[in-house]
């Protein structure tokens, strides 16, 4: 269990920095870039593509380029990474307590500030926007913008579910992911994600099988987003809830057709489903971990965010089962270890009583 902890902490980790060089890009530019034709195939450098004259390019035939990791080695994590093991240090530290990880939030975005007074690190709009707002004085309650359905709840979430197994505060558990959600987002399927993500390393890691995963994520994506619905205004985009019965019903799809219908781009509502669905897709299977993180990840869209979703639930499931160089290669890996390692630490005092 305590392999699973440390594996699940990686898995982010490595799925983020797999993904962080060609972030946001369509596969089909993943796949022309990346030498071999075959896209990303291990952790590599951020780069640039430039003309025949040195030139960085700024679109292509495949639209706009952004160059979210074109800075960072290879190893090295961006904000999914970061904001995750911040909520695992919060945890820690002040266990379910609102203003610690507020706190926490503000320290590591100071941290990733350049000379020039911008933020590295790769945060979102929406996130920048809010800790700002806590930054001038803010309280957490308050701090939350609606901004676009991003990411950042469902992508950091991970260490509360194991916080909630280590403890057995499964009920404050989702409602703390709630609230730790609007520090930053008010978007429902933004908030949603992160009680979901919450929820559903909790599950894997109580040993729930296949159809238990799949249906507790349908019940817990229905309870929470409709009395989440009812709080604020919705977007006309769509709701999770949707995406995630589909799911259901075609688990055992091809990863293609999953594409064509969920999408994966940087809204929420597609990405969060697509992860979940290349994790169950490969659920009983810990062989397949490999492929399923670099398939997860040349599919393209936020691919450093579904890989990092994709890997934290991969490595609750089934441990250590990231090729062993890959591994070798995180940045920081010691600081995910000890995080992973103090949060077991609380099953061992409370027995993980419910």
């Amino acid at each position: 269990m305590k392999e699973k902890y440390r594996a699940a902490m990686l898995g982010c980790a490595l799925g983020d920095t797999l993904g962080m060089p060609v972030e946001v890009w369509p596969r089909e530019r993943i796949l022309k870039a990346v030498p071999g034709g075959k896209g990303i195939q291990e952790p590599i450098d951020g780069f640039y593509l430039k003309n025949s004259v040195g030139e960085i390019i700024k679109e292509d035939e495949f639209g706009k380029i952004k160059y979210w990791g074109a800075e960072l080695k290879k190893g090295e994590w961006t904000d999914d990474t970061l904001l995750t093991l911040v909520v695992a240090e919060s945890l820690i530290e002040g266990g379910l307590n609102l203003e610690v990880m507020a706190r926490n939030h503000v320290r590591v975005y100071e941290s990733a500030r350049k000379p020039d007074g911008t933020i590295g690190g790769g945060f979102g709009g929406t996130t920048r926007q809010a800790i700002e707002k806590l930054i001038a004085g803010e309280k957490p309650e308050n701090s939350g913008v609606i901004g676009g359905p991003g990411n950042a709840p469902g992508m950091k979430m991970a260490p509360l579910g194991m916080y909630m197994h280590a403890t057995g505060k499964y009920r404050e558990g989702l409602e703390f992911a709630q609230k730790v959600g609007k520090i930053t987002h008010l978007d429902p399927r933004s908030l949603v994600s992160g009680v979901m993500q919450a929820h559903a390393i909790y599950s894997i890691l109580q040993g729930a099988d296949r159809k238990q995963f799949l249906n507790g994520a349908y019940e817990v994506c229905r309870d929470w987003e409709g009395q989440l619905t009812e709080e604020f205004t919705w977007h006309k985009s769509g709701k999770m809830i949707a995406r995630i019965d589909w799911i259901l019903d075609n688990k055992d799809s091809s990863v293609e057709e999953a594409f064509n219908y969920l999408g994966n781009s940087s809204a929420v509502y597609k990405s969060y489903p697509f992860a979940l669905f290349m994790f169950q897709r490969n659920y009983d299977n810990p062989e397949s971990a490999k492929e399923m993180l670099l398939d997860t990840v040349n599919y393209g869209g936020d691919c450093d965010t579904t890989a990092a979703i994709a890997g934290t639930l991969l490595g609750a499931r089934h441990g250590m089962v990231f090729p062993t160089d890959w591994v070798n290669a995180l940045s920081q890996r010691d600081c995910l270890l000890t995080a992973a390692d103090n949060l077991y630490a609380f099953k061992e005092i409370s027995g993980g009583r419910r």
